[in-house]
C-alpha cells in the first residue's frame, strides 16, 4: 500500500500533544534520572571493577575540581546528543523518510535536539525501534567500552544518554499500550506530538489494564519528582552556601542519590533512602491511581 492510499484509508483514533506539562514532567524527570541512572552506573562499574560503590563526595571548598568536572561533563554531554539524534535518524529514514535534524526549545521550557520526518507514517514496532534504538545502543556500546577501560568518566555520558532518553521511553510506553497495526504519524492540526491511525471502523483497543498501569506510573514518577526536585535543590543550596559537603551514593547505609553533611550527632541535614524512596513513590502511584479512577467513574455517572 502506498503512502497516500495508507493515509487516505486510515483515520485518527488518538492523539497525543506535547504539552507545556509534559514538558515540565519530562524536564523533572531527566534531572532527576540522571542521578539515578549515575547511581545504577556507577553500580556496574564497581561489578566490572569487582570492588565495592565508592561515594562520591561534593565539597563546596573545591571549586576548581567542581568547575572541571562539569567542563568535562558538558563535553561528554555534547558527544553523546550526535549519536543519540543520528540513531533516531537511521531507524527513520530505514522505515520511512530521509529525516530532518535541529535544536529548539519546547514551550520555552525544555532545551532539545531532535530528528524527526514531517508527513511519514510508521507501524508501532517500527516507530518503538526508532525511539528505543539510542538508548539500547549507547547503552550496550557504553558498558562494552566500560569493560575494556573502567574509568568512572563513563559513567556521565552512560547517565546523560538515558536521561535524555526519558521522552522517547514516555513515547513508546505509550505506544505500546496499543496494537501492533495501527499506524503513527504527525498529529491532526498543527500541533507537537504524534497520532495514532486506524482503517475506518477499526475500535481504540489498548491492551487490558494499560489505563490503570500508566495511572500508577504517573503517580509513581509525579511523586519521584517532587521528592527529587527539593533534593536537588537542597544540595545545590548547600553547596552555593558551603553548609557542608553533599555525599553521592553510599552502599553501607542503603540510601540512593545524596545525603548531606553530617551534623556532630550523627543526624544528617538531608538523606534521601533507595528503599523509603520507592515506598513513598508506590504509595504515590497507589494514591493516584484511586484519585484518578474514582474522578473518571463519578463523571460517568
Amino acid at each position: 500500500m502506498s503512502r497516500s492510499e495508507s493515509q487516505t484509508a486510515r483515520r485518527p483514533l488518538e492523539a497525543f500533544e506535547l504539552t507545556r506539562a509534559v514538558t515540565l514532567q519530562w524536564l523533572a524527570v531527566s534531572a532527576i534520572g540522571f542521578f539515578g541512572f549515575a547511581y545504577g552506573f556507577g553500580h556496574v562499574l564497581a561489578w566490572i571493577r569487582g570492588t565495592a560503590l565508592e561515594p562520591i563526595v561534593i565539597a563546596p571548598s573545591s571549586p576548581p575540581t567542581a568547575l572541571g568536572w562539569l567542563a568535562v561533563s558538558v563535553g561528554l554531554l555534547l558527544c553523546v546528543v550526535v549519536p543519540h539524534e543520528l540513531l533516531h535518524g537511521v531507524f527513520l529514514a530505514r522505515y520511512g523518510d530521509s529525516p530532518d535534524y535541529g535544536i529548539g526549545v519546547s514551550h520555552f521550557v525544555l532545551p532539545y535536539a531532535y530528528a524527526g520526518t514531517s508527513g511519514a507514517r510508521y507501524t508501532r514496532n517500527q516507530l518503538l525501534i526508532a525511539l528505543l534504538a539510542p538508548f539500547v545502543v549507547l547503552t550496550a556500546v557504553g558498558i562494552a567500552v566500560m569493560v575494556i577501560v573502567p574509568t568512572p568518566v563513563l559513567i556521565v555520558p552512560l547517565a546523560a544518554n538515558a536521561a535524555g532518553s526519558i521522552g522517547d521511553l514516555w513515547m513508546a510506553a505509550v505506544l505500546y499500550q496499543y496494537p501492533a497495526d495501527v499506524r503513527v504519524g504527525d498529529p491532526p492540526g498543527d500541533v507537537r506530538g504524534f497520532g495514532i491511525y486506524g482503517a475506518h471502523g477499526q475500535p481504540l483497543n489498548r491492551r487490558p489494564g494499560m489505563p490503570l498501569l500508566a495511572r500508577f506510573l504517573s503517580g509513581c514518577v509525579g511523586t519521584l519528582a517532587v521528592i527529587g526536585l527539593y533534593a536537588l535543590g537542597a544540595v545545590l543550596l548547600s553547596l552555593a552556601v558551603g553548609s557542608g559537603d553533599v555525599v553521592l551514593g553510599d552502599p553501607e547505609s542503603g540510601w540512593l542519590l545524596v545525603r548531606h553533611d553530617r551534623l556532630p550527632d550523627g543526624t544528617a541535614l538531608l538523606e534521601v533512602g533507595d528503599r523509603a524512596l520507592l515506598g513513598v513513590a508506590a504509595l504515590g502511584g497507589v494514591t493516584w491511581t484511586a484519585i484518578v479512577t474514582v474522578n473518571r467513574w463519578l463523571e460517568s455517572e
